[in-house]
């Protein structure tokens, strides 16, 4: 077991979420509301089934719903990480994961409606983070005090209950089969390697998705499907 992954456990146990939340900061770039949200879920979730770690062997699953700030907070809680192939992405749009087991039984937590002022940020000098996201129009002096004055806040919302921030529900989630170590082929257009289950068939040869033309690409807004037009 890593000392990342001890030291995640030793967090967890003690309820140390203040802990939690410095970690995703590290690998999330800076401390938001959505991130912090993932920690509370996540640690309510790893609580409440009695799961202390994960191995990365997908033993226990991660079932996100957004490609948000939310799901880093999920992924460094539960070690479920999509490297590891424990975290399972749904393209849903929606601040809510399940933890489950291998046998598909688990909890599902998703935001409470209206629960906006809840976790909101009430100081004066305090600017939306929303707006330095959206706008990015903010000097780097502006960017870093917004920054700074979300660290803050974010310590803040860790107090409130997960219960009051997310309804939670016991679910049974079908799950995809282990991961296998799979072959290679060499595309015989680029010659570069790829996954053999990844190959696109274009007349008699396999190709590589890219060469091939057909791939499914994931960015902020989602997942999209795309086909290449034939140079």
């Amino acid at each position: 077991m890593s000392d990342t992954i001890r030291e995640v456990e030793k967090k967890i146990e003690e309820n140390d979420l203040d802990g939690l939340l410095y970690l995703t900061g590290l690998i999330h770039g800076h401390h938001c509301v959505g991130s912090t949200m993932g920690v509370i879920a996540a640690h309510h979730a790893m609580k409440k089934l009695g799961i202390r770690e994960s191995t990365g062997m997908e033993h226990i699953i991660a079932v996100v719903e957004t490609n948000s700030c939310f799901s880093d907070g999920v992924q460094l809680v539960t070690g479920c990480t999509f490297g590891n192939n424990s975290l399972v992405y749904h393209d849903y749009g929606k601040t809510a994961f399940s933890l489950v087991k291998r046998n598909g039984e688990g909890i599902r937590l998703s935001r409470k409606q209206d629960i906006g002022d809840l976790l909101k940020d009430r100081r004066p000098e305090a600017l939306s983070f929303s707006k330095l996201v959206n706008e990015r129009d903010a000097t780097p002096e502006e960017e870093a005090r917004i920054i700074e004055l979300n660290k803050e806040h974010c310590y803040n919302v860790l107090e409130v209950p997960a219960e009051k921030i997310f309804d939670v529900e016991e679910v049974k989630v079908d799950l995809p089969g282990y991961s296998r170590i799979l072959g290679s082929l060499v595309c015989p257009s680029c010659g570069e390697k790829f996954m053999e289950n990844k190959a696109v068939e274009k007349g008699d040869e396999l190709l590589c998705p890219d060469c091939g033309g057909e791939y499914g690409a994931l960015d902020w807004d989602g997942i999209h499907f795309l086909c290449k037009e034939s140079e």
